[in-house]
């Protein structure tokens, strides 16, 4: 199922685009982050998704903040008001 809100297109944009400005090979990073290259491919073509545990190694390793990652829009939040990380109440 499409995500409604481009979540899926943005990580594989944003992963690849930081990959690609580091210099690092999909073989590397895979190696890196201990998954396969085939998982990484797929991660940056958007057919697959990480778990939550992959997930947390990728903001391990790469720094990204889950805002940037996930958030399409063009401005990203103030630093600590990110409503992707905004708990219900």
């Amino acid at each position: 199922m499409a995500s409604p809100c481009g979540l899926r297109a943005n990580f594989a944009n944003v992963l690849r685009r930081w990959r690609l400005e580091h210099r690092i090979s999909r073989k590397m990073m895979a190696a890196r982050l201990g998954f396969g290259l085939s998982t990484v491919r797929a991660w940056e073509m958007g057919t697959r998704f990480p778990t939550i545990c992959a997930l947390e190694n990728v903001l391990t390793y790469t720094g990204i903040s889950p805002c940037r990652l996930f958030c399409d829009r063009s401005t990203r939040c103030a630093p600590g008001q990110c409503l992707l990380l905004r708990r219900p109440a």
